[in-house]
């Protein structure tokens, strides 16, 4: 009767433990860690990057003529249980930026679950392939940004201050950053207005 009881309690058990680890596995696979804006012939894509232990990131690119539409379409036909929670960075390409700072940023600064300190960084094209590559060219990313802070607290690396300095629409303008590769990933300033952006090395 004893041993019974430990095998039927073994199989418990094991049940148990297997169902939390899948369930752990669905939820890991649905959260988005960073997200990518570029321009492909003519068109936005988002690459919504999934929380990954691996050294490569895990991406899925949605074609889509805002933030809000891309979340809706990877939703609907790619990742069912999206999750948004724990962005930690959005990278926006300098070809796309002008068409959806004043679009996505109001988008993700009214919903309540995006961190309002997720970092907002502009890049060129070379580092937006780096980023594709691996998952190292983000702790170098955020590291820059942190320098480029330190050395210039004015300057906005979060999505939230970008939109606030957005939303006052100052004619001088802000300065926010951009992240750009030769050798190595390098960082300067972008002046950001309320039509156009002009870089300042």
């Amino acid at each position: 009767m004893c041993r019974l009881l430990c095998i039927v309690c073994s199989m418990a058990l094991t049940l148990l433990l297997t169902g939390c680890s899948n369930s752990r596995q669905i939820e890991s696979a649905a959260i988005i860690e960073n997200v990518s804006v570029d321009r492909q012939d003519g068109r936005l894509v988002y690459t919504f990057y999934r929380l990954t232990s691996g050294d490569k990131p895990w991406g899925i690119s949605v074609s889509a003529e805002s933030f809000e539409e891309a979340c809706k379409r990877a939703s609907e036909e790619y990742i069912p249980n999206l999750s948004l929670s724990k962005l930690e960075l959005l990278l926006i390409s300098e070809d796309a930026a002008q068409a959806v700072m004043k679009t996505d940023l109001p988008y993700v600064a009214t919903q309540p679950f995006f961190s309002p300190v997720a970092y907002l960084t502009l890049c060129d094209d070379r580092t937006m392939e780096e980023f594709e590559k691996t998952n190292r060219t983000q702790q170098l990313i955020e590291q820059q940004l942190i320098l480029l802070k330190n050395h210039n607290p004015s300057v906005s690396i979060d999505y939230l201050s970008v939109f606030n300095h957005l939303a006052a629409g100052r004619e001088e303008g802000f300065p926010v950053a951009f992240i750009y590769s030769e050798k190595e990933l390098k960082v300067a300033e972008y002046r950001l207005y309320t039509k156009k952006l002009t870089k300042n090395n």
